[in-house]
């Protein structure tokens, strides 16, 4: 009985266990069917959230794993794997500079686009703003929105721009400012301004002013802006001094009276102001002959051409329309003369005093590329020039007027075309260049808009016109610029031009050939004093150009560099009553920039020799020490380095080069503050008072 019982336990132990083994077997299988029908598992990427160069890893390398402060990872380029650290870029920012170096510019972008997005980050966690909104607040945001969009003062009455500022704020239209209170604070304004301006140009050594004249809506506006460099990051910072109403004929004698009475609202001293550059309108230039405190008389026998000045010539518009003080057609006059005569000594009364005058630079070029072409009497070029500028003209007009036809021109070309206008420099070239880049297309434009088209000889006259300008526009935007223009640039700049065209000389151009003689000629007549560098005129250009470290004595030609090189150094013994510190002749590397092409045409013509020319041999380097001036005028010309920091290892010269280029070579700045202007003093608000106008400027110029 005890052996039957024992059995049946056993079969019912095998039975239990039968059935659990059947029952895993099946479990395993359905687990087994699942994971074949689940896609692979991705393998686990390394975390970037500890490293804080992550800007490295979005398109330079690929991180593969990390092990605390260590981490493995793979350059996209090259595949190279580079082990680095959590904590220092070194090693991948190396492998960078040594194998890939042009992706150097990439990575900075990435940086600084990393910096910005942790900046905005933590500006958003960090920026507390007040709950409630003051009426205060609303009254320097409204101003300050009128005054940068150029809006009238009664813009704050208009309902819905009251419906916007209650909406905005929950509050009720009581908190938005009215016209007299955005008036008076508009005058609170303009005294800060000028409180703030007259500080700073006491502060300054020498500052530098344009003027011109402009006329809107029948009346006249005498403008003037005011420049200065900061000794310590040779930054130009340009202001507005004033737009005042000018009334009546635009003679010499109210353009002193009001020059005079915008410098003295910001009590400036003639002795800082470097020069006031104006265009070349006779009216200007009488003005300063007459009233110029030091008006710089040469020798007797000194003959140099002024022009035909008109002391009683009347501007009623630009003087870009073409009023030309220095036309070498006109005869020589000699200048002691000139300034003795007894009308001078009649009209220069005391009442009006101006300083120091100079020409712009950039309009005088200008005249040069619109009116001396104009007087080319060659027959073969006048007549291939009218015939190809008619048919351009057709095109122009037609596009700029007809806006079926600049749709068909935009759907073939996909751009715009640019017109010609008189008042703006350069702009013939530039729509001719656009016509040229677009040669391909023409063909199809000219036939779909039923204008004539331009044939092989008309194409081959723009090819040449195109590469005869091209120099002279490149030189006019050079120096027409503002925040990195210099009056250091011009003498360079003239003779490389010069250069360029005497080359363009050896292509044998088949119709340009009259006008590249023309310009060269204008060039050598309307700029003589920086060809011939014995002038007296050509001194302030002189030292100019060689107390800039991109120049220094290279683009000198060989008879005149003694004369020049005197010319630097009595100057800097003049201004020599800094403390003198000795160069630093470490890490002199030259500077690469963005016209290194157009200015390595100085150097062409030199041999190796040459190149590496030193000065030294004019005093004994043995016996120097800290106050010798002369020591460290040839340790700054033998220097290599081209950036304008360097001048801080030299005193002297940098106080040289702030006195000499703080003048800007154009006037371009003050026709900057017209185009300003006339969004301001439209035709629609002709009622805007001039004091009210002249105040809206500045302060724009202050925000």
């Amino acid at each position: 009985h005890f052996f039957l019982k024992f059995i049946h336990l056993n079969h019912f132990i095998i039975f239990k266990f039968k059935i659990m083994d059947r029952f895993v077997k099946r479990a395993r299988l359905e687990d087994t069917t699942q994971n074949m029908n689940d896609p692979p598992a991705e393998p686990a990427t390394p975390s970037i959230t500890n490293i804080k160069f992550k800007y490295l890893f979005d398109e330079f390398f690929k991180l593969m794993s990390t092990d605390g402060e260590k981490l493995i990872a793979s350059c996209v380029n090259c595949h190279k794997t580079i082990s680095a650290s959590t904590k220092s870029s070194g090693n991948l920012l190396s492998h960078i500079k040594s194998k890939h170096s042009f992706l150097l510019s990439k990575v900075e972008i990435a940086r600084s686009r990393n910096k910005n997005n942790s900046n905005s980050i933590q500006t958003k966690i960090f920026d507390v703003r007040p709950k409630t909104v003051t009426k205060e607040m609303v009254k320097m945001l409204v101003f300050d929105y009128i005054v940068n969009e150029m809006c009238p003062l009664r813009t704050c009455e208009k309902p819905s721009f009251k419906r916007l500022i209650t909406e905005l704020t929950g509050s009720n239209d009581s908190i938005i400012p009215n016209r007299r209170q955005l008036s008076k604070h508009l005058d609170n304004k303009y005294e800060s301004y000028v409180s703030m301006l007259t500080n700073l140009i006491a502060k300054s050594s020498f500052v530098c002013t344009t003027a011109d004249i402009w006329s809107t809506n029948n009346r006249s506006y005498m403008g003037m802006t005011c420049h200065f460099i900061d000794e310590k990051t040779y930054v130009r910072h340009s202001y507005i001094l004033g737009c005042k109403r000018i009334k009546g004929s635009h003679n010499y004698q109210n353009i002193a009276e009001v020059i005079s009475k915008i410098t003295q609202v910001y009590d400036i001293e003639h002795s800082k102001i470097t020069h006031i550059v104006t265009d070349n309108a006779a009216n200007f230039g009488k003005a300063f002959r007459v009233y110029s405190t030091s008006p710089n008389i040469a020798h007797k026998e000194t003959m140099i051409d002024l022009g035909n000045f008109d002391e009683n010539s009347s501007v009623t518009s630009n003087s870009d329309s073409g009023s030309d003080c220095s036309n070498f057609e006109l005869e020589n006059v000699e200048f002691n003369n000139l300034f003795l005569t007894s009308e001078s000594n009649s009209k220069n009364d005391g009442t009006f005093c101006l300083p120091k005058h100079m020409l712009c630079c950039a309009h005088t070029l200008n005249l040069i590329a619109a009116s001396d072409i104009s007087k080319i009497s060659d027959n073969n070029y006048n007549k291939i020039s009218k015939s190809t500028f008619s048919k351009l003209s057709n095109f122009w007009n037609l596009a700029s007027r007809s806006t079926a036809a600049s749709d068909k021109v935009y759907d073939i070309c996909k751009c715009k075309f640019p017109v010609p206008v008189v008042t703006r420099w350069n702009s013939l070239y530039d729509a001719t260049q656009k016509i040229l880049d677009h040669k391909l297309n023409m063909a199809i434009i000219f036939e779909k808009l039923h204008l004539p088209k331009l044939k092989n000889n008309e194409w081959g006259f723009i090819n040449e016109y195109c590469k005869v300008m091209k120099p002279l526009a490149f030189s006019l935007d050079k120096l027409q610029g503002e925040t990195k223009s210099f009056l250091g640039y011009v003498a360079p700049t003239i003779l490389v031009l010069r250069k360029l065209l005497i080359l363009n000389q050896s292509e044998q151009f088949t119709y340009c050939k009259p006008l590249s003689l023309t310009i060269i000629n204008s060039l050598e007549k309307r700029f003589n004093f920086l060809f011939y560098l014995n002038d007296p005129k050509s001194k302030d250009f002189i030292i100019a150009s060689i107390s800039h470290p991109k120049f220094k004595l290279d683009w000198v030609p060989v008879r005149y560099k003694d004369l020049c090189k005197k010319i630097f150094i009595e100057e800097c013994n003049s201004m020599s009553t800094l403390t003198i510190i000795q160069p630093d002749s470490a890490n002199e590397e030259s500077d690469c920039t963005s016209d290194k092409e157009f200015y390595d045409n100085l150097y062409s013509h030199r041999s190796i020799n040459d190149s590496s020319e030193c000065y030294s041999d004019e005093i004994d380097l043995s016996q120097e020490n800290e106050s010798n001036v002369q020591v460290q005028v040839i340790k700054f010309l033998n220097s290599k380095k081209k950036e304008l920091d360097m001048l801080n290892n030299y005193p002297v010269i940098k106080k040289v080069f702030i006195k000499y280029n703080t003048s800007l070579p154009s006037s371009a700045p003050v026709e900057r503050l017209f185009s300003g202007a006339v969004q301001v003093l439209t035709s629609r608000r002709n009622r805007l008072g001039d004091k009210t106008f002249e105040k809206l400027l500045c302060c724009r110029n202050m925000q």
